[in-house]
């Protein structure tokens, strides 16, 4: 295909001419002017599509419609709603509780729209991440990516934790180490990882459904029994004459109230984690450009139905001062649900919730694994990370006969070049190479079948993040408890995911930002300039997918965001002393730690470590790329939309019923 630009820079990328074959990518020429900074910015998208063509080619799309629509419920549906809204209820009340998850949902929404508006345009395998390397800065593509890396690993040990210790209801004298029950679902939520993106989906499908209908079943008795139906009879709204909090900290009156309520938006951030992953996904997507924005553009109804339906509902049945919130085992015999169904005389369901917890947790888990290995094999094709991390295993390989005879086939295309700016290397390591052949004399389907392999997994990366689940054993390596590893677990996940939303919020502003330029721009000219009406026609696009209320949306949920990024861990500055020791108190309270006579937190530097670490890490690997490749902040002006390659969305059937057409809103999208 012949190239659209004159030239590169004399130091940019090698030619794709070499001596003794021709390839079928983008050829590039010796440059004999130095080009501009807008034909640089459209050389690195069209690298960046090309590299994600490659990337198709090598990892086929095999997730589904229907698998990324339950994907996407299921995957969050986890450990944070069925026991975190013990310590949410606990801390801000019946009221503080539920507005503390409306309003994370209002910013989950928000999130929801604007990567679907991305996304719908440029679909691919690092998803906004890799959107961040080219309209912000290659820098903070590379901090994102690493930062987002970060927190679906840490999330991982959290849920295999929480496993552990919902076990625990089953074995209330611990006669099974938890240690032993960590490394069980830590092999369970790999292996599932060890197959193809198809099984995994497929899996991720049914234990969806069986979250989903688990939750809609709970709120649907717990709405039963307070119209009357339990045996402390009609409950109403009686449990919120005492609306928010009280106390929290040992902190008087309306201030104290309202800090409890705060608390309450970081464990609902822990909860929301994860209603990104169709576009974290898309690049194993079938038709991602239809199916992941109609897939984000749904899910934050469902997922705030669920949660803020959930909240809703324990706290009619729950005050807010019950004993039992403040079990310290984090079993279901603390989960607000089982509380509401033991006040109300339901003694059968208990172990049927904790088997759905721990089913939970361990979908939960699988997904921590799929996601961040994608992560990580993304950033090494990035040449972000190490190339053994890039690395394939497929099954069945290319059989030999295919390669025997030169005259049988019309081409032979090694995939050995960097197809990669400098600006983008961090490895120098170069991955084997790939080989893709093409059969003259055979039809496209036949192509296909030779070309795309059953099974084809990145291995290395699947391996390496699955890693990160041996954190896990922190509580039994150090001594503490199971509940105390997961509570800084939580507080650390909690706040990666805040940052990761922050990070792809910025990024949507900017990409706002770079289209309403271009309209500006070029608006006047598309009527006498092919180029102008070229750009005004993507633009028009993606105005196709944008919600009404863009930017405003993404500002808002970029603001309360890093609000309250900056004061989670306001806790440790009303301490009693910076103590690095762990309190025989901070052992037993599920939230900060906090000593009983003084209601003061006991156990402040590892609070604020873990509040506040994540942020000046992003900071350093931003800072620390851009001193070392000098790379700039993509201009308004240097901003450029081509899709080139990437299909246009197929149009679904029509629904044969009205039925049908519910079933695909409320499961397959």
């Amino acid at each position: 295909m012949p190239s659209a630009f004159s030239g590169i820079p004399s130091n940019g990328l090698r030619s794709r001419v070499s001596a003794g074959r021709t390839h079928n990518r983008v050829a590039f020429q010796t440059p004999t002017i130095r080009p501009t900074q807008l034909l640089r910015q459209r050389l690195r998208i069209s690298q960046f599509q090309q590299r994600w063509e490659n990337i198709k080619q090598d990892l086929p799309p095999q997730l589904s419609r229907r698998h990324i629509g339950m994907i996407s419920i299921g995957g969050v549906i986890g450990t944070g709603l069925f026991l975190g809204s013990n310590t949410a209820l606990k801390n801000g009340g019946p009221v503080g509780a539920l507005l503390g998850y409306f309003i994370i949902g209002t910013v989950v929404y928000c999130l929801c729209v604007s990567v679907g508006e991305m996304i719908a345009f440029l679909p691919n395998v690092g998803g906004v991440v890799g959107l961040a390397d080219l309209y912000v800065d290659p820098a903070v593509g590379f901090s994102l990516g690493w930062a987002a890396w970060y927190n679906w690993s840490v999330t991982l040990p959290t849920e295999i934790t929480a496993a552990a210790i919902v076990v625990q209801f089953w074995d209330k004298q611990h006669q099974i180490s938890p240690a032993i029950w960590s490394a069980i679902f830590l092999i369970l939520a790999t292996s599932v990882n060890l197959f193809s993106s198809r099984v995994y989906g497929e899996f991720e499908f049914w234990f969806s459904t069986v979250k989903v209908l688990t939750i809609v079943i709970l709120i649907i008795i717990c709405l039963i029994i307070d119209l009357g139906a339990g045996q402390q009879g009609f409950v109403g709204f009686s449990n919120w004459k005492q609306p928010f909090g009280v106390d929290y900290l040992g902190i008087k009156g309306g201030l104290g109230r309202f800090l409890g309520f705060w608390a309450v938006l970081m464990q609902a951030s822990f909860s929301f984690f994860g209603s990104e992953v169709p576009g974290i996904a898309a690049g194993e997507v079938i038709d991602a450009t239809r199916n992941v924005p109609r897939a984000l553009q749904r899910v934050w109804i469902r997922i705030t139905v669920f949660y803020v339906g959930g909240i809703f509902c324990v706290g009619l049945l729950v005050p807010a001062n019950h004993p039992r919130l403040n079990d310290p085992a984090k079993d279901a015999s603390s989960s607000p649900f089982v509380i509401a169904l033991d006040i109300a005389g339901v003694k059968v369901l208990p172990h049927i919730i904790n088997a759905a917890v721990l089913l939970s947790a361990w979908s939960a888990a699988a997904s921590d694994v799929y996601i961040s290995s994608r992560f990580l094999f993304f950033l090494a094709r990035c040449h972000h990370a190490p190339q053994f991390l890039a690395s394939l295993i497929r099954h069945p390989k290319v059989p030999e006969r295919y390669v025997e005879s030169e005259e049988e086939f019309s081409e032979v295309e090694t995939d050995d070049e960097d197809d990669t700016p400098p600006v983008l290397h961090i490895a120098r390591e170069t991955p084997p190479p790939i080989i893709r052949i093409t059969r003259g004399s055979e039809s496209n389907g036949d192509r296909r079948r030779h070309k795309e392999p059953f099974f084809v997994l990145p291995l290395n990366a699947v391996l390496v993040s699955a890693s990160v689940g041996l954190l896990s054993f922190l509580g039994s390596a150090t001594g503490n408890t199971a509940e105390t590893a997961f509570d800084w677990l939580v507080a650390v996940a909690s706040v990666a995911s805040l940052q990761s939303w922050a990070g792809i919020l910025f990024t949507y502003i900017r990409w706002h930002q770079g289209t309403s330029y271009a309209e500006r721009k070029y608006g006047p000219e598309v009527n006498h300039d092919p180029h102008a009406r070229e750009v005004i026609g993507q633009v028009k696009k993606i105005r196709e997918q944008r919600h009404w209320g863009q930017p405003y949306m993404a500002w808002y949920a970029f603001i309360i965001c890093m609000v309250v990024l900056f004061t989670n861990g306001w806790s440790v500055f009303v301490h009693n002393g910076w103590r690095i020791g762990t309190s025989n108190t901070a052992a037993e309270i599920p939230d900060h730690p906090v000593d009983d006579t003084t209601n003061r937190v006991t156990n402040a530097i590892p609070v604020f470590l873990s509040s506040y670490v994540p942020l000046p890490f992003f900071l350093l690997l931003t800072f620390g790329y851009k001193l070392i490749h000098r790379t700039k902040m993509v201009g308004l002006d240097e901003m450029t939309f081509e899709r080139k390659n990437v299909p246009e969305p197929e149009h679904p059937p029509e629904p044969k019923s009205k039925a049908e057409g519910i079933m695909r809103w409320l499961l397959l999208n």
